[in-house]
């Protein structure tokens, strides 16, 4: 097979490590097909395999415009693709090969208050609705967004196959105090610390963790609050909440965007992670602070107890007093410490990007009506 990979959001944080993380697993796995790799100005180099050399297309087709209608079906054409792999929900109309989408969630849809336009949630449940309609086959990242993709999207559930992403094999636990150090002076970090990694939106319920890092405090821990990634529009506000929960100052770091070069010392640096959020598709961080050799912290809410299974603390973050006693408990508690850190790695055992690349290659034979590898190997 032909195979192009849609991987112009691959700049992305979140999404773009995905696509990169697949499609090199991909690629790595399956050298027997052809690929063309579609990707923005500037990441040419960005997807990288040794002794791999697949076609590459820069295009600066702007995503959900008009221009991607017209633009990626002649793509296609041209390059007589086979497969068309979109890491990202949106698929052009027009398709003239086999296509695969991938859906990580449908938050904007569950959580409106992450898109206050009701222009642009109607837009976004369309551009998704189609698809879901027009995909041969939908991928996401777990059990709990293949129930929302089916509740919100009227999606048959047959349709739609959970694979599980990899956890990127650069998150590891940093020992070495020479790398930690310098990392932390740079966010201005000189004591035991919690952290939050991620982008500002409602449901990252930042909010609800100050309020139960002030808790926290009460109950006579000394520690800083970390909460690392850019956070936008939402700055103010925390910085405001801070003063007023009176942990502002010296307690709580809002260090802005963090390069991945700095994430895993970041991470391995933590005494431990606190994962607050009201909604996640799967979860991404709570693994990565896993893999690093730090205890975890973790909401109750949708798609946690599934990714994090039996390696986190949990606790309900709309309940500040709640969450706090649980921070109090991994905090201090080295022998409930050493059970997190251990049935951690255990944890990330069941998420490799050898398997997400094995069970997308399937994916893609079911789509074109193809025996996968495996059923091959029965007929023999």
């Amino acid at each position: 097979m032909r195979i192009a990979f849609d991987l112009r959001r691959i700049k992305n944080p979140g999404i773009g490590r995905y696509m990169k993380c697949l499609a090199e697993a991909i690629l790595t796995q399956a050298p027997q097909h052809e690929y063309l790799l579609i990707l923005p100005p500037g990441a040419e180099d960005t997807v990288a395999v040794e002794g791999r050399h697949p076609e590459r297309l820069v295009s600066s087709i702007p995503y959900y415009s008009v221009r991607e209608q017209i633009g990626l079906p002649w793509i296609l054409r041209r390059h007589k693709v086979d497969m068309l792999h979109s890491p990202h929900f949106n698929l052009p109309l027009v398709r003239p090969c086999s296509t695969v989408v991938t859906i990580h969630d449908v938050i904007y849809l569950a959580c409106r208050d992450d898109m206050p336009s009701r222009a642009g949630r109607v837009y976004y449940h369309g551009m998704m609705a189609a698809s879901v309609r027009l995909a041969d086959r939908i991928l996401t990242d777990s059990e709990f967004s293949k129930s929302d993709i089916v509740r919100f999207l009227n999606t048959d559930p047959e349709k739609i196959e959970v694979v599980y992403p990899g956890v990127d094999s650069r998150f590891r636990p940093v020992v070495n105090r020479a790398v930690i150090e310098p990392v932390l002076s740079r966010y201005r970090v000189d004591e035991d610390y919690i952290l939050y990694t991620g982008i500002y939106k409602p449901r990252k319920n930042h909010a609800g963790l100050l309020h139960a890092f002030r808790e926290f405090t009460r109950n006579g821990y000394r520690a800083k609050l970390v909460i690392a990634g850019p956070i936008g529009e939402g700055e103010l506000e925390l910085r405001r909440l801070a003063v007023d929960l009176g942990i502002a100052e010296k307690t709580t770091i809002f260090t802005g965007h963090v390069p991945d070069s700095d994430l895993p010392a970041l991470y391995s640096g933590s005494r431990l992670y606190a994962c607050p959020s009201l909604y996640e598709g799967f979860g991404f961080t709570v693994l990565e602070a896993m893999a690093c050799g730090v205890p975890v912290v973790c909401s109750t809410a949708t798609s946690l107890p599934e990714v994090a299974g039996d390696a986190a603390l949990y606790a309900d973050p709309q309940k500040p007093r709640e969450f706090a006693d649980a921070l109090g408990r991994a905090f201090t508690n080295d022998d409930l410490r050493k059970q997190l850190i251990d049935n951690g790695f255990k944890n990330c055992a069941r998420f490799s990007w050898e398997s997400a690349a094995r069970n997308t290659l399937a994916a893609y034979h079911h789509a074109a009506g193809l025996p996968t590898e495996k059923e091959k190997a029965v007929c023999v």
